[in-house]
């Protein structure tokens, strides 16, 4: 992973922690989603 992305989703993550408990579990769904997309096209790229 790239610097970039990992600075990315560490800013996501602290932003997602200060929500409200129940807005947690679908951003962090929503994170996560994003998080096996970028995963999956890297695995395509090979």
């Amino acid at each position: 992973m790239s610097e970039d992305l990992v600075s990315q989703i560490k800013a996501e993550v602290e932003r997602i922690s200060a929500l409200e408990l129940e807005q947690q579990v679908n951003d962090f769904g929503a994170l996560r989603e994003q998080l096996e997309s970028v995963l999956n096209d890297s695995d395509s790229n090979r």
